[in-house]
Parts: C-alpha cells; sequence; structure tokens
C-alpha cells in the first residue's frame, strides 16, 4: 500500500467514529504525548566521595564545599599522580593542574564483572568504564534485574565527554607492537552507548549524545521522548567527564574561562570563572503509569523538555538571554505548566560572573518573576559544591533537583552571603537558599533544570513531585517472618563488599524491613556464581547475617529461632539458592497478596583492577 492509500484509509476510518470516539482518541494520544516519565533509580561517582545519590544528598543539605583550590594532581591506585607538572612541558599549567574537583583511582575497573577480557579492558577509555560500573549501580538502585527486564526494550542515551585517553602515548610514543584492534572501539565515543547496551545486555535504542554541558539534560530530552513514543520501556541516561590530558586545561586557562582562585562561585560577587571537574552520573527512566504498575518507587517525575539553539548570536560560545528564555518557555509548554507553578531552578551557572547575571535575568522574564512580590523562585547550582563537571555537569544538578523534590527541601546555595550585587534581587521574586528550606508551596511540587553547551545548545527540563499515594497494606507481609536474605556476587571479594554497603546503608537508615530487604535483593538483583545466604527473622539478624558476610563467614548462617514450620521453609530457600536455584520470587511473594516494597538498596560492590598501559601516563 502506498503511502498516500494508507493517508486516505485513515481518513476514511476517521469517518466512520462519532464524535465521542474521536475525542477519546484525541485524548489518548495526548496523553501519549505528554505523559510523565519516572525517574526510579540513579548512581553517581562524583568528587569528594559521593558515590551514590544519598552521599550526594548529605552534602547537598550539609552546604560542604570542596576545597577545589588546593586539591593537587589526582592520583592513582599506586598513589602515583596523574600528571607530572615538573615536566618541561608541564611545568607552565602545574598551578592550575593543581586546582580541581577530581577522581582517584580512575585506573581501576572490574572488567570480570562485566566479562571484558584483560587487553580489551586496559584499552577502554576510563570513562567507558565509569559508565558501565554506574550504569550497573542505577539499575541496582532501580531495582531492575536482567530477570526483570527480561522482554522489555531498553534504550541507552550515553554521554561522550572529550576522549583524552589516547594523548598520552601519542605524546610519548608507543611501538608498533603495541597496538591493539581494541584501541577503536576503546577510543569511540559512538562506543559509550554500545559498550553499556552489549556489556548490561540491553536490548533496544542505543546511542550517543555530545552537545557539551547541555548533554545530560539533550539525552533526557531524547529518552522522554523515545518512552512516550514506547521506541523503548525504560532508558538509561549516563554521562561521564574525565580530564585525562592536562593540555585540555592550559587551553580552557588560555581562553580566559578558568577561575583564577581556583572555585566556582556561581551568582556571587567573587565569580571569577570555574573549576574544572570530573564525575559520572547515571539516571534510569521508565513511563510513570508502569513504573505504577511495576511496584517501583520513583523519586520524581520528568514532566517535559526542550532542546533549542539560537543561531542568531554573536559567537559559537555565547548563549544569548533570548535563547535561554526561548528554551525554558518550550519546556514549560511541553510540561503543561504554569511558569509560577515552578519554585526551584538548578540553573546553568558555572562561576562566569557575566553568565550568572545574564542567566538571572533571563529565568526571571521566563518564569514570570521580574517583579518582586511574585511567588519566590528558588535558584541555585551545585557547581558551587563539587566544581564543573563540564560534559558530565547535567547529572549532578538533575540528581540534586530530583532529590530536592522528593525531600520537599531545597538544599543552602554556597555563596548565598556574597550574592552578586549586579543582579538586582530586590526588583525580582529570585532568591539563594541560606540553610535547608522548605518547599515553598503545597502540593505537587515543580522543579526545573539548565544546561547550556558551550557550542550553542541549549537544554532544559521540567520535574515534578511523585504524586501522593498511600502505601499498599503490607503489614502481613512484613510480619510473617522468618524471611530468606540471598545474596551473591561473581568472586568473594566482591561479596564481602557487598554485604559490607548494605550494612552501612540500613544502620543509617530507618525506612527499611527485613521483610523488604529480602524481597528487594531477591528481585531486585542478578544473581551470581557465589552466593552467601541466611533465615533471618528480624533487623537485628538481618543485619547480624550481612556481617557474617562482609567477614567472609561461610555461605549460610540459620537462626534456630521462630516458628518451626515458616522457618523450615525459609531454610528450603536458602538451600535451593546456595545449590545454584534462581530465587523462587513468585512462591515467596505471590502477585495477588500483600508484598513488601522494593527499596532504593545499594548496589553491587565492584572490585577494581588496575587497567592501564604504562604509555599511558604523563610521568
Amino acid at each position: 500500500m502506498t503511502g498516500g492509500s494508507t493517508v486516505t484509509g485513515y481518513i476514511d476510518h476517521l469517518e466512520t467514529l462519532s464524535k465521542k470516539q474521536l475525542m477519546v482518541m484525541l485524548a489518548r494520544q495526548h496523553h501519549e504525548r505528554t505523559q510523565p516519565v519516572a525517574v526510579i533509580g540513579m548512581g553517581c561517582r562524583l568528587p569528594g566521595g559521593l558515590d551514590d545519590p544519598r552521599a550526594l544528598w548529605s552534602a547537598l543539605r550539609e552546604g560542604r564545599v570542596l576545597s577545589t583550590e588546593t586539591a593537587g594532581v589526582p592520583t592513582d591506585s599506586l598513589g602515583r599522580p596523574r600528571w607530572n607538572p615538573a615536566a618541561p612541558d608541564l611545568a607552565p599549567l602545574a598551578g592550575r593542574l593543581g586546582q580541581g574537583a577530581y577522581l582517584t583511582d580512575v585506573d581501576l575497573f572490574d572488567a570480570d564483572w562485566f566479562g571484558i577480557a584483560e587487553e580489551e579492558a586496559r584499552h577502554m577509555d576510563p570513562q567507558q568504564r565509569l559508565l558501565l560500573e554506574v550504569a550497573a549501580q542505577a539499575l541496582a538502585d532501580a531495582n531492575l534485574s536482567r530477570e526483570r527486564l527480561r522482554g522489555r526494550d531498553v534504550g541507552v542515551y550515553a554521554v561522550a565527554g572529550p576522549v583524552e585517553y589516547p594523548y598520552a602515548w601519542l605524546r610519548g610514543g608507543v611501538p608498533g607492537t603495541g597496538l591493539s584492534p581494541h584501541m577503536s572501539t576503546g577510543t569511540s565515543p559512538s562506543a559509550f552507548s554500545g559498550r553499556i547496551a552489549l556489556s548490561l545486555g540491553l536490548n533496544g535504542p542505543a546511542v550517543t549524545v555530545d552537545t557539551a554541558s547541555s548533554s545530560m539534560l539533550t539525552a533526557v530530552h531524547l529518552a522522554v521522548r523515545a518512552l512516550r513514543a514506547r521506541e523503548c520501556d525504560i532508558a538509561l541516561v549516563g554521562t561521564c567527564n574525565l580530564l585525562l590530558s592536562p593540555f585540555s586545561t592550559g587551553i580552557l586557562d588560555r581562553a580566559g574561562m578558568l577561575s583564577p582562585t581556583g572555585r566556582s562561585r556561581p551568582f556571587t560577587g567573587r565569580a571569577d570563572g570555574h573549576v574544572r571537574g570530573e564525575g559520572c552520573g547515571v539516571v534510569v527512566l521508565e513511563r510513570y503509569a508502569d513504573a505504577v504498575a511495576d511496584g517501583d518507587r520513583p523519586y520524581a517525575l520528568v514532566r517535559g523538555s526542550a532542546v533549542h539553539a539560537q543561531g542568531d548570536r554573536p559567537s559559537i560560545s555565547v548563549a544569548p538571554a533570548r535563547g535561554q528564555r526561548a528554551v525554558v518557555e518550550r519546556a514549560l509548554r511541553d510540561a503543561g505548566t504554569a511558569p509560577e507553578e515552578v519554585s526551584y531552578v538548578e540553573a546553568q551557572a558555572n562561576g562566569s560572573r557575566i553568565g550568572g547575571q545574564i542567566e538571572a535575568e533571563a529565568l526571571a522574564d521566563a518564569y514570570a518573576r521580574r517583579t518582586p512580590g511574585a511567588p519566590p523562585l528558588y535558584i541555585g547550582s551545585c557547581k558551587a559544591n563539587i566544581g564543573y563537571l563540564e560534559t558530565a555537569s547535567g547529572a549532578p544538578g538533575l540528581m540534586k533537583t530530583v532529590l530536592a523534590l522528593a525531600h520537599a527541601e531545597i538544599p543552602p546555595q554556597p555563596g548565598e552571603d556574597e550574592a552578586d550585587p549586579d543582579i538586582p534581587w530586590d526588583r525580582m521574586a529570585l532568591r539563594l537558599a541560606a540553610k535547608p528550606t522548605a518547599w515553598p508551596t503545597e502540593g505537587r511540587r515543580r522543579a526545573a533544570v539548565s544546561g547550556f553547551g558551550f557550542c550553542g545548545t541549549l537544554a532544559h527540563v521540567v520535574l515534578e513531585s511523585v504524586p501522593e499515594r498511600p502505601d499498599p497494606d503490607t503489614g502481613a507481609a512484613e510480619d510473617a517472618g522468618p524471611w530468606p536474605l540471598l545474596l551473591s556476587a561473581h568472586n568473594a571479594e566482591a561479596l564481602a563488599g557487598t554485604a559490607d554497603r548494605l550494612v552501612r546503608h540500613l544502620r543509617e537508615s530507618a525506612d527499611w524491613s527485613p521483610a523488604a530487604v529480602c524481597r528487594t535483593l531477591a528481585e531486585g538483583r542478578d544473581h551470581r556464581a557465589v552466593r552467601y545466604a541466611a533465615v533471618v527473622h528480624d533487623r537485628s539478624g538481618l543485619l547480624a547475617a550481612l556481617e557474617r558476610a562482609a567477614s567472609g563467614a561461610p555461605s549460610a548462617g540459620f537462626d534456630g529461632d521462630g516458628s518451626p514450620g515458616s522457618a523450615a521453609d525459609a531454610a528450603r530457600h536458602v538451600r535451593r539458592y546456595l545449590a545454584g536455584e534462581a530465587p523462587a520470587t513468585a512462591e515467596l511473594w505471590p502477585q495477588d497478596t500483600a508484598r513488601p516494597r522494593l527499596l532504593h538498596l545499594p548496589g553491587p560492590a565492584l572490585v577494581g583492577r588496575r587497567h592501564w598501559p604504562d604509555h599511558h601516563n604523563w610521568l
């Protein structure tokens, strides 16, 4: 059938429908195009040892600021500096290289967990490797095991930072015998998304995105569109930025973009440029209706987004106010949200004083906050806390905003007490939070995130809190212990590390039950060859069992207290699990009965091994 006849046939079909049928069809189409998308999982590795969403939120809420001015050159797992500032070609950059928000040990990677051979792992850009590890953590946070993903299309939208890994051996020289076929896929930006899809066994669209600092939000925009169009059922969106070449720092310094004092101070009178940073973040997205049906616990919802480039601008790196207003207005239209309903915006503001002034004015215009009597709009930028992560900067900004919505609280903005006097705060309704601030509105909470790419692509994402829903009545399921605690890993060291992560997380948390922990670990994790299992009756018993696993105790622990019949049933599941069988989750927690909640728990501990050719050193 030709395209014309297809259209004609469709029109003929529409003519057979009643007015009511047409209205229902259009309403359904509108819902599909605008339905909310849930953020159901997150993972990160950020400067300052912020390796999970809870650590990030704690640091932001406390107003912690990294000492980027005196960070020093980052080191690897052997304690060696990444660069030798005394080398003749690096000495002129020594001062700048000692300022930054760096990650350490980027030479480490758990290749075994992903089934990647030694030589291939060694020649993979460490950004690929870090994205893989953080993606695994985000999927675990979302409780998406391979079993739960079976038969579902999973999109991967990965962001590629500048690939600088091979620069060192290009500088120092590598003999022809040192070349490897894995250098091609190891340094190709297209491999960022393909590597995640392959290594995690994900079927669906795999796209690599690069719009510089707006990349993460651009990727979210694309992923949301794909979810609404049902091109995929789940989407992983991730970004990574590592500063492996010292010369890129020299280039930015020569361009006058870096802070002479080594700090990013957005929206302050002391703002004098940005400090470079490294990091990685991944979020997991799902249509909200599907998340509810799956029993997931979303952090927040994406309601709308937009991407825009203002072509008639003075130069490639300028983000004019009219372009900033345009991208906000488009995102609000997509979200069906009035500007006055948004209470917080995580701004692009990276430490440029003039950039912060332009952005503040543009936000006041786009969000109808030009008069002091308008509802307050809080603005902020976590670049003041952890530096400017450049290509990866959208990830911590997005995660900060998602967590603020989930906690109904706006974290303090460092530098609030020295706000830029050239921004007319008293004539606008813009605010900087001086301390953790309760959300200024009742009911549904709305916020947004901005990202501006240095080549002109602007992105804006509008977020919303998850609707209040009564928790299902899980009392009987929570109380009907004992329960089988099932834990696994790919080797004994990783098993002990995973147990240790869980113990520390649970000891610092209050909102959990043994039943919920056991169900989460049984249903929300992949089950590997090295296993530990125990029968647990209560919180103290569960923590004690995890501590035994963390210490490398034998693979089974049985608590003899409680009902003999139920304990024997739990013990049967433990024995079957230790014999290599998959958890009988349908038997343990039948779908037609009240079931414990799935929790956000730490993912598997990954055991990093050094994968770093000697010719990649700058020493």
